[in-house]
C-alpha cells in the first residue's frame, strides 16, 4: 500500500477519522470504577465533540487483556484498520490504556503512526501528535510514560504472584480446577475434599499398578471399560476445562496414568507452583524443577495410603515395563542385577518343540560378550529360591513377634502393678492431709494455734489436697492401660507377619518385601530385603 509522503497545506482542514481504543484489565490493577469501559468510552466521546476536525469512526474494546502484551483482539482489529486506511486517527483515555510495554508502545507511537500520518491522542495525558510543539518533547513525554506504565505493570505482576505464593505456602488452593480424585469445598473453594467417583477410579490405577499390570495394561483396561479420563470426566461435571488433546480426547493415555501414579497430591499433600510464567511480558510458560515446587503436607483427606504411594514410586524407579501382549510386569522386573557389573538382568524364552524355557541373563553379556560374564539363571529355579526365603523370613517375623507379645504381657502387667502401688500411697497421703485439716479449726478455737498460723496452714493443705486429687485422678486413668514403652510396632515383623503361609510368589509381595535380588555367575543369590533394618530390633528387644 502507497502512502503520501507530502506536507499537508496549512489552508486545508483535515477531518480524521477517529478509532476509540478501549481496554481493561484486572490483571494490571485497573480501578473498575475509573477504568470501567462505559467510563473510557463517556470520556473518549466528550473529548471527539468538543474536537471540529475529528469524526468517530470505531470503538475497539479489549476487556480482560493485560496491557503488557499487545496479541489482543481488538487492537489487532484496529491495526488492520490503520493499515487499510479506514481510521487516521487513534484515541485512548491515557497511554497505559494503549499498552504497558514501553518499547513496543513507543515502537507504534514513535515510529509507525507517523509513517502512516495517524495521529495519536492520550486524553487524560494531555497526548496529541496532531498539535506537537516540539518532537523531541514528545518523544521524551512517550518514552517516559511508557517506562512508568511498564513499571506499573511489573510491579503489579510481581505483587500478584508474591500473594500466589504466600497462600500457596500456607496450603490453600489457588488453581482453577480440583487434581482428578478431589473438588473444591463449596464452603471453601482454597480447600479441597475427595470427590468420591473420580477418587475410586484413582484407587483402580494405583490397585492394578500394585497387582503387577504396566501402565499400558491399565490405559487398556481403562479404554475398554469406558471410564471417561480426568478433562472428560470433568466436562461432564459441568465444568468448563479444555484440554490440548488429539484426537479422541476422551480416551487414557500413558502420560495421564503415569502423572496419577506420580502425584503426592493423592496422600494429602498439596503441591503447587509446577509452572511459572517467563515473565510479564510474556504467556509463555515454563516448567519448575521439583526443588521448587511448593508443598504443604496434611492439607486434605489422603486417596491412597503412604506406604502404597511409597511402593509405587519404587516400582515407577525400577522403570519396569508392561508386556505388549496383556500389559502386565513381569515378576521379577526391575529386581535382578548383575552381581558383577551392577546391570539389570533381562528376560530370555526359548521355544522348543517338547518344551518352553524362561531364563534372564546379565544385559550387558547380551550387548557384548567380552563386558561381563552370562550370570544366567532358570525362572524355576530363581522362583522357588525367592520363594523359600521369603517363607524363612516369615517364620522369623511371626517367631519374634510370640516372644514380643509374651514380653509386652509381662510388662504391661509389671506396669500396672507398679500404677496399683503409686495409686495406694497417694490415697493414704490424701487420708493424712484431710485428718490434718479436719483439727486445723479445733486447734485455732483452743488457742493452740493463732490465726496467721491456721491461715498459712490451712492454704497449705488445700493446695496439697488439690494436687493428690489429681494426681489419683490420673493414676486411675492410666490403670489398666497398655504403656506406651511396652508396645510393640516393628517393620520388620509387621510386613512379613502378614504373608504367613505364603505358596505362591506375586508381584505386590515381590515390590513390598525384597529391594533387589543380585545373581552371581555360578547362580548364587544375594536377596536384599526391605524392612531389614528393623530386623536386629526385634532381637534386642527379646535378648
Amino acid at each position: 500500500m502507497r502512502y503520501d509522503t507530502f506536507e499537508q497545506s496549512p489552508q486545508v482542514l483535515r477531518t480524521y477519522k477517529a478509532a476509540l481504543y478501549i481496554r481493561l484489565s484486572r490483571e494490571d490493577g485497573d480501578k473498575p470504577e475509573s477504568d470501567s469501559v462505559v467510563n473510557q468510552k463517556r470520556i473518549l466521546k466528550n473529548y471527539i465533540a468538543s474536537q471540529p476536525d475529528i469524526e468517530f469512526s470505531d470503538c475497539y474494546v479489549d476487556d480482560g487483556y493485560s496491557g503488557a502484551t499487545f496479541d489482543r483482539p481488538a487492537f489487532l482489529r484496529m491495526i488492520a484498520d490503520v493499515y487499510a486506511g479506514i481510521v487516521n486517527c487513534v484515541i485512548v483515555k491515557d497511554s497505559s490504556r494503549f499498552g504497558r510495554n514501553a518499547s513496543e508502545s513507543g515502537r507504534y507511537i514513535g515510529e509507525i503512526f507517523p509513517k502512516l500520518r495517524v495521529r495519536y491522542i492520550a486524553v487524560n495525558d494531555l497526548i496529541d501528535s496532531g498539535k506537537s510543539q516540539s518532537v523531541a518533547i514528545d518523544f521524551l513525554n512517550n518514552s517516559m510514560r511508557g517506562m512508568i506504565n511498564e513499571y506499573y505493570v511489573a510491579a503489579n505482576s510481581e505483587s500478584i504472584r508474591s500473594t500466589l505464593n504466600m497462600e500457596r505456602r500456607k496450603g490453600d488452593f489457588i488453581g482453577s480446577f480440583a487434581k482428578f480424585g478431589y473438588k473444591k469445598d463449596p464452603t471453601d473453594r482454597h480447600k479441597l475434599v475427595i470427590d468420591e467417583p473420580a477418587a475410586e477410579v484413582v484407587r483402580m490405577i494405583y490397585s492394578l499398578y500394585l497387582n503387577g499390570v504396566g501402565i499400558r495394561g491399565i490405559v487398556r483396561h481403562l479404554n475398554e471399560h469406558g471410564i471417561p479420563n480426568p478433562s472428560t470426566y470433568k466436562r461432564t461435571q459441568g465444568l468448563n476445562f479444555k484440554a490440548r488433546t488429539v484426537g479422541d480426547s476422551s480416551l487414557w493415555c500413558d502420560k495421564t496414568v503415569r502423572r496419577i501414579l506420580r502425584d503426592e497430591m493423592y496422600i494429602g499433600t498439596m503441591v503447587q507452583g509446577k509452572n511459572q510464567k517467563i515473565n510479564y511480558k510474556s504467556k509463555a510458560i515454563r516448567s519448575c524443577t521439583p526443588d521448587e515446587w511448593i508443598r504443604v503436607e496434611g492439607t486434605h483427606d489422603p486417596i491412597i495410603d503412604k506406604a502404597d504411594f511409597d511402593r509405587v514410586q519404587k516400582m515407577l524407579q525400577t522403570g519396569a515395563k508392561g508386556a505388549v501382549r496383556n500389559g502386565n510386569i513381569d515378576l521379577f522386573a526391575g529386581l535382578l542385577k548383575c552381581a558383577d557389573c551392577g546391570h539389570a538382568l533381562i528376560k530370555k524364552t526359548n521355544h522348543n518343540p517338547d518344551k518352553t524355557y524362561v531364563y534372564y541373563r546379565c544385559s550387558s553379556h547380551c550387548k557384548c560378550k567380552t563386558a561381563c560374564a552370562a550370570h544366567t539363571i532358570r525362572y524355576e529355579r530363581l522362583y522357588y529360591c525367592v520363594l523359600y526365603c521369603i517363607q524363612q523370613m516369615v517364620d522369623a517375623a511371626v517367631n519374634a513377634d510370640e516372644v514380643l507379645l509374651r514380653m509386652k504381657d509381662k510388662q504391661s502387667s509389671a506396669a500396672d502393678e507398679g500404677l496399683k502401688k503409686q495409686l495406694k500411697k497417694q490415697e493414704e497421703k490424701l487420708e493424712k492431709v484431710l485428718r490434718i485439716m479436719a483439727d486445723l479449726y479445733p486447734d485455732f478455737k483452743d488457742g493452740i494455734i493463732n490465726a496467721d498460723q491456721y491461715r498459712i496452714n490451712k492454704e497449705k493443705y488445700e493446695q496439697a489436697q488439690r494436687d493428690l486429687t489429681q494426681s489419683i485422678k490420673k493414676l486411675k486413668a492410666s490403670l489398666g492401660q497398655a504403656d506406651d514403652d511396652t508396645a510393640v510396632t516393628n517393620d520388620f515383623i509387621e510386613h512379613f507377619k502378614k504373608h504367613g503361609n505364603i505358596k505362591n510368589l506375586t508381584r505386590p509381595i515381590m515390590t513390598e518385601l525384597i529391594d533387589r535380588i543380585a545373581v552371581h555367575n555360578d547362580g548364587t543369590l544375594d536377596i536384599a530385603f526391605n524392612f531389614c533394618d528393623a530386623f536386629p530390633d526385634t532381637q534386642k528387644r527379646s535378648a
